[in-house]
């Protein structure tokens, strides 16, 4: 084997202070439950410029939500609600598909997408616009706090040293399908409801290797 076949790729994961920090930076904001079905129905959609039908697989979510902490029937933690002094409602049970179905969908889900006879949702166009406006209270999110906390339980392998906050914020952006452009900042849907804006972190260095894992 010679010298150029020797993989230099290492693994890092967020540290522990870092999840922690962008949980207490999304529980200190509104952001109304449905937020986390958008994201879903984004991730579904091909061109969000061009928005159709898109059949959820809302049990697909729980990868991102599982925690450890809650009670038996509610194993999973969503760091957002539209009142942020009721701590309790960021437990969730694994009933999506209830929560959301379309004959269950509120009022407010309803200004965001449109939802045919046949079950399949359809973002409404200039989505991003009302995504702000009804379930972010025209408060856009840090894309870094919720990048941490949806992909906590990722493994970033580098060969290019730790990776950067951009580099976190822009694997968020992939895995919901938001645009970006080829220096990772934002553009389009993602340009109006995240932001790159975040309260300062607690650690200079947001990663660390996988076998040092705190």
């Amino acid at each position: 084997m010679t010298d150029e076949q020797v993989s230099t790729a290492q693994t890092y994961v967020l540290r522990t202070e870092v999840v922690r920090w962008a949980i207490d930076t999304l529980t200190s904001r509104r952001i109304h439950p449905f937020f986390l079905a958008y994201l879903h129905l984004h991730s579904l959609t091909p061109d969000e410029r061009s928005p159709i039908p898109v059949s959820p697989s809302w049990t697909d979510l729980g990868k991102y939500l599982e925690m450890p902490g809650g009670l038996s029937n509610k194993p999973y933690y969503r760091p957002f609600f539209q009142k942020i002094s009721k701590p309790e409602r960021y437990w969730f049970n694994s009933n999506f598909a209830g929560s959301w179905a379309p004959r269950s969908l509120r009022e407010v889900p309803k200004k965001v997408v449109d939802v045919s006879d046949d079950g399949k949702f359809r973002l409404k166009e200039n989505s991003a616009t009302l995504v702000l406006e009804h379930l972010l209270y025209g408060e856009p999110v840090p894309a870094l706090a919720l990048g941490a906390f949806m992909l906590r339980n990722y493994g970033f392998t580098s060969d290019e040293g730790v990776p950067l906050e951009r580099d976190i914020r822009s694997l968020f952006l992939n895995e919901f399908n938001f645009r970006q452009t080829k220096d990772g900042e934002l553009l389009g849907d993602s340009e109006v409801i995240f932001t790159t804006d975040s309260p300062q972190l607690p650690t200079v260095e947001i990663l660390l290797p996988l076998n040092m894992e705190n």
